[in-house]
């Protein structure tokens, strides 16, 4: 069976340390740490654990912050905001990024456990609806569905000609795979009497890499060029 996965972000290395300790000895998870949020979204993308246990106030990006970029990504992640204030802005804030619960500090174990068993619990529910497949997250911001062949970034639908779709559809079922020059050429443009054109695929790709995230597309020496997510 396969083990949840838990990402805890915390600054004061003490609380973290002795909670990680607490929560081992309850349950059988896979436990990632961070020590503030930037480092908590690194591990977020690269771990996709199914419940996110955060502290609001942590330098670089608070909690709060946290949990909207994560809501971008997924709405599936179980997330749990700990926090020593109780203005009503903050917690109204936490409510509208769709958190399982917010516990005050110092934490009460007992309601510790509870809100994770319940994330848990809401997290099966989750899991047998499965997240769509046709959805590639291509950045925290930017996916493509490639059911409906749309682009979006922050949501929002991203214009694209019919050839920059096609290689953008073709990098991204390929992801993170060199694809040449050549098999751009003949699936992008799908005409076997024209000629193979190496500047042709490179002025498209030109094109394409200015409406897509930094770093998206990655030119591979030889005439490779391929999608890195």
């Amino acid at each position: 069976m396969k083990k949840i996965k838990l990402l805890y972000a915390e600054d004061e290395t003490l609380i973290r340390k002795n909670h990680i300790i607490y929560l081992q000895s309850k349950y059988d998870f896979i436990i990632y740490e961070a020590k503030d949020g930037i480092e908590a979204l690194k591990l977020y993308n690269e771990y996709t654990p199914d419940i996110v246990l955060t502290d609001i106030n942590m330098p670089n990006m608070c909690g709060l912050e946290l949990a909207k970029e994560i809501r971008k990504i997924s709405k599936h992640t179980k997330i749990i905001i700990l926090t020593a204030h109780s203005e009503q802005d903050k917690l109204m804030q936490a409510f509208d990024s769709n958190v399982v619960n917010y516990l005050i500090k110092p934490i009460n174990r007992e309601r510790l456990r509870n809100s994770i068993d319940i994330a848990i619990e809401t997290l099966s529910i989750s899991i047998s609806t499965k997240v769509d497949e046709n959805i590639i997250f291509l950045a925290n911001n930017a996916k493509l569905d490639i059911n409906k062949n749309q682009y979006y970034i922050d949501n929002n639908i991203v214009r694209l000609s019919k050839s920059e779709m096609s290689l953008l559809l073709l990098l991204s079922k390929k992801k993170n795979t060199d694809v040449s020059a050549y098999d751009i050429f003949i699936n992008v443009w799908d005409d076997f009497e024209k000629e193979f054109s190496p500047e042709s695929v490179r002025t498209l790709v030109k094109k394409l890499r200015k409406k897509l995230p930094d770093g998206v597309i990655q030119n591979v020496y030889g005439g490779f060029y391929k999608i890195v997510i």
